[in-house]
Parts: structure tokens; sequence; C-alpha cells
């Protein structure tokens, strides 16, 4: 089995993934980096990022029309491990884990708050071809915490052997839930 990871962690963990993934690539094409120049090159991973509306959930409700709670997804860490090294139509299950903080905002309430977000397969024709809907939950350590780390757990999506496409042509995106007045609101504050 070989394991193909992808990490992304905001804005300043990509310049570090970009050049590990370049230093991979050299690595993987049996250049005089390679420590295994037996070994065939890894099958790509799917790409995952997280989706630019979708980055972000609020809950309204404090002080002075601010939110009660702002939650934001701030990175992820993935990996991909295929059935057979060599068969680019077996199997593959992509571990994904996604790393989420909440603030508390003046006004709010002790009590734990539901953030639902999701992880969808889209397909080379930008159709979902797979949405699962989960829900973290933001629970702070006491009364006067204001900032949370939120567990998400581990999710797995499976890609099947003998698919008519290879795992590499779909996107894994990664957001929060949001309803269409949530959704208008995120895109009129990133204008």
């Amino acid at each position: 089995m070989r394991r193909n990871p992808q990490r992304a962690l905001g804005a300043r963990g990509a310049p570090a993934c970009a050049l590990a993934g370049a230093l991979l690539a050299l690595a993987g094409c049996g250049s005089a980096l390679d420590p295994f120049p037996e070994e065939s090159p890894a099958l790509p991973c799917p790409n995952v990022r997280v989706i630019a509306d979708g980055d972000a959930f609020l809950v309204p409700g404090g002080a002075a029309d601010a939110p009660a709670l702002a939650a934001r997804i701030v990175g992820f860490d993935s990996l991909c491990e295929y059935d057979d090294d060599e068969d680019p139509h077996g199997g593959m299950t992509l571990s994904l884990t996604v790393a989420m903080g909440a603030e508390r905002g003046e006004g709010a309430t002790d009590a734990p708050v539901p953030l639902p977000w999701f992880v969808a397969a889209i397909g080379p024709d930008r159709t979902v071809a797979n949405k699962r809907v989960f829900t973290a939950e933001a629970a702070f350590d006491s009364p006067d915490a204001r900032i949370a780390r939120v567990a998400t757990g581990g999710v797995d999506l499976r890609f099947p052997a003998g698919a008519a496409r290879p795992p590499w042509e779909y996107e894994v995106l990664v957001g929060f839930q949001l309803d269409r007045r949530q959704l208008e609101d995120r895109r009129r504050a990133r204008r």
C-alpha cells in the first residue's frame, strides 16, 4: 500500500506544502534524490481543499450585532492509501482530519454549539459524486474561555475499485454546511 499525504494549515502552510510536493515529485520521478529508484512512482491523491465561502460559520446573537460564536476551518490533514500501488483503477481510501477553531463573542451562552460541516467528492464534470455532512461541537473549557479547539474526528472516503475514473480525477471539498442566508452573508463579507 502506498501512502500519499496532503496537509494544509491555513495560508501560512501553503509554501511549505508546495515545496514538499515538489520534492516528492522529484523523488517519484527517479531523480538522483530518489533513495529507492526501483520503486514505482506513487499514484496521486485527489486534491483536497477548503471551499472559500464555507471556511467560516457565524452564530448570530452576540452583543452589538456581533456574532455569539465565530468558527473557522483552520486546516486539514489527508492521507490516501491505494489497495494496490500499481493499479490506478484499484480501490483507494482517503483519510481526512479537519481542524477547526471557535471564538466566543460577547453575550454568548455557555452551551455547546453544533457546527455542521461537510466533505464532498466532486467529479471531473463538477458534479457532486458523494457528500457527507457531519456535526462538530464547539465546547469551551470554562465559562471564561474565549477560544476553543473543535474536534471533528477522522473521516474516511472510499473510492471503489473498478470505477470509471481514477481517484485523482476527483476533487474533495471541505466546508461548513451553510444555509442560503449564511452563504449570502459570507459572500457579501468577502467582497
